[in-house]
C-alpha cells in the first residue's frame, strides 16, 4: 500500500483495516493515523513514519501476519506500550528523548516478526 491508497474498510466500531496479501502498509509524510489502525497480511509488515501524521488520542496500532513486523518512527514525546506474540523476532525501542506526553499502543502478532521503534524530531 502507497501513501495514496485508503484503507480497504472502516468497521462500524471504528477499526481501520487495511488488507495485503503480499507487501506491508508504508505512510510517510502528512497524514492522520486512525484511532485503531489494524494491519493484516499474510507476508508483510507495517512501515509507518508518525514523525509528520496527526495522532488522535491513545491510538492503537494492531498488525497480525504470519511473516513480517512493525517498523515505526515516532515523534519524540510518544510513549510506547507492546503487547503481542512472535516466534521469532524481538522488540526494540529507542527510550524517549522528550518528556512523553502521547502514548501509542502496538500489538503485533506473527510467526516471524518483530517491533523496531525508533525516535524522530
Amino acid at each position: 500500500m502507497d501513501e495514496n491508497e485508503t484503507p480497504f474498510l472502516t468497521a462500524k466500531s471504528g477499526a481501520t483495516w487495511y488488507f495485503n496479501l503480499l507487501g506491508g502498509t508504508k505512510r510517510r509524510g502528512p497524514w492522520t493515523m486512525p484511532q485503531d489502525m489494524r494491519v493484516i497480511g499474510p507476508l508483510g509488515g507495517a512501515n509507518l513514519d508518525l514523525t509528520e501524521a496527526t495522532l488522535p488520542a491513545n491510538p492503537v496500532l494492531t498488525k497480525i501476519s504470519l511473516v513480517g513486523g512493525v517498523s515505526l518512527r515516532v515523534p519524540a514525546d510518544v510513549d510506547i506500550e507492546v503487547e503481542g506474540f512472535r516466534l521469532f523476532g524481538g522488540v526494540r525501542i529507542a527510550p524517549p528523548t522528550a518528556t512523553p506526553a502521547r502514548k501509542l499502543k502496538v500489538r503485533e502478532y506473527s510467526l516471524i516478526g518483530g517491533i523496531h521503534i525508533e525516535r524522530g524530531n
